[in-house]
């Protein structure tokens, strides 16, 4: 057996926990690499070109699989994008948060939010028949006889994808609707809703803007009607689906106006206390100006 082989079977646990971590970090900075690519408008083949390697290694590294590439090749591609290799280095080594922090802090916020409208919050709450094999709900809020369905979106790779299995989950909390409500609620009275919480990346905001008509059309509803209804037990659930914008910080909900390329502005200065949650008055279906 080489002696290459003969050292790798025999790594040590600290060994197979930073391989481990290798593979985490390399995961979260394909991410990271493609969503910069997206935002520059940059096909795999133009990052490629620039960055004097090939596009299956764009590929291979977009996917997660470039713990064994180089720093020097990292950089490369990473100022081919109009990025820098220390701004994917800041998202993929926060070692002392779990590898889901950004998305818990989505869901404790709509938990809090939703508290002062009187909902009861069911975080990843099964949503089919059977528990075992279920699909999960992000946040399932419940409140007299209205069921809403709250999902939390931190990237879109698939936006087809997204929109389907959407519709999938919000049909069965329809179809379930007694069987996930509190005890003792009038089946005959239920009613049953949802709204999309996107990340407010800038390409989040960039893929919104460029695809205005049909976010309007899977979300017509109003988004500050649907924040007025999470945070004020007196306003009635809407109808209809809507979107909802939560900064990048994790720290507040805004009404999405769909078509604005920059509806949450996240300028605050580290160590700056979190903006306060957006008011219910009209005035909050307006998102802050578009930054560059």
């Amino acid at each position: 057996m080489p002696d290459r082989i003969r050292r790798r079977s025999r790594r040590t646990p600290t060994q197979v926990a930073a391989d481990r971590r290798a593979d985490e970090v390399a995961t979260y900075l394909g991410r990271a690499l493609r969503d910069a690519r997206r935002t520059s408008r940059k096909t795999q083949a133009e990052v490629s070109s620039i960055a004097g390697v090939s596009r299956s290694l764009i590929s291979e590294m977009e996917r997660g699989h470039g713990a064994s590439i180089s720093l020097t090749v990292w950089t490369r591609v990473a100022r081919a994008t109009g990025s820098d290799l220390r701004a994917y280095l800041e998202q993929a080594t926060a070692t002392d948060q779990p590898r889901d922090a950004v998305h818990l802090r989505a869901q404790e916020l709509i938990v809090r939010t939703a508290a002062r409208g009187g909902w009861r919050a069911q975080p990843e709450r099964a949503i089919d028949l059977d528990p075992g094999r279920s699909r999960f709900g992000d946040v399932l809020l419940t409140r007299a006889t209205d069921l809403a369905l709250v999902e939390v979106i931190d990237w879109l790779d698939d936006v087809g994808d997204a929109f389907r299995s959407w519709d999938r989950r919000l049909a069965t909390v329809e179809s379930r609707a007694i069987a996930l409500a509190p005890p003792g609620t009038d089946a005959t009275t239920l009613r049953a809703s949802g709204v999309w919480v996107l990340r407010a990346t800038r390409t989040n905001r960039r893929l919104v803007a460029d695809h205005r008509a049909l976010f309007e059309a899977r979300f017509p509803g109003s988004g500050a009607a649907w924040l007025r209804a999470l945070s004020d037990p007196t306003h009635p659930m809407p109808p209809t689906p809507a979107l909802l914008w939560i900064t990048v910080a994790g720290d507040r909900l805004v009404p999405a106006r769909l078509g604005a390329l920059s509806p949450v502005a996240d300028r605050s200065p580290r160590g700056a206390h979190p903006a306060p949650p957006a008011r219910s008055d009209p005035s909050a279906d307006r998102p802050p100006a578009s930054s560059p």
